[in-house]
């Protein structure tokens, strides 16, 4: 892998790119890939065990040590489709992303219709895709076809059981709010 490709940025944080900037470089990337996804509005325990488990999962089930964890962070669209509204913007998830250790480079995807992230794995062509909390199957992994489609493992069961969430966390917020209590 050329090093430049993956300079860090004034803190230390990981690159981020939106997929046709992951696209372009793609082909220069030497290593072995391993891609996760999430919202991440806002980040819990269970988003960032999952991030920081990723590599080590993978090794331990597969047997493979991935040299670089890239993380695709769902767009804005995505959030509205699913909980009617994003919490923070896509820019604003990426750079916290970016900031966590362990992680190698941020993919930010945006797309007002796909509530999977096939078209950022199809362009960051991973080896491994990662998945935490309540997702285990081909029944819940949207992204599980593509996988068997374009051959990169899924393994579940990374980073913590799915003891948060994040739109019970915006809802009881909301709750306090409404109800005067901060």
């Amino acid at each position: 892998m050329a090093a430049s490709l993956f300079e860090p940025g004034p803190f230390g944080e990981a690159p981020i790119f939106d997929v046709e900037g992951f696209a372009a470089i793609r082909d220069r990337i030497d290593g072995v890939i391993c891609a996760t996804s999430g919202g991440f509005d806002p980040i819990h325990p269970g988003h960032a065990s999952c991030l920081l488990a990723s590599k080590d999962h993978v090794e331990r089930t597969a047997g493979v040590r991935p040299d670089l964890l890239v993380v695709i962070v769902n767009g804005d669209g995505f959030l509205r489709n699913k909980k009617g509204a994003a919490f923070q913007d896509l820019r604003t998830r990426a750079q916290i992303v970016a900031c966590l250790r362990g992680v190698d480079a941020v993919v930010t995807y945006e797309s007002e219709v796909d509530m999977s992230v096939e078209g950022a794995l199809r362009a960051i062509r991973p080896r491994f895709f990662t998945k935490g909390g309540d997702r285990t199957d081909m029944t819940n992994i949207a992204e599980w076809p593509l996988g068997q489609e374009i051959g990169f493992e899924i393994v579940t069961g990374v980073g913590r059981d799915k003891d948060w969430s994040s739109s019970d966390m915006l809802a009881r917020w909301s709750e306090l709010a409404r109800n005067g209590e901060i």
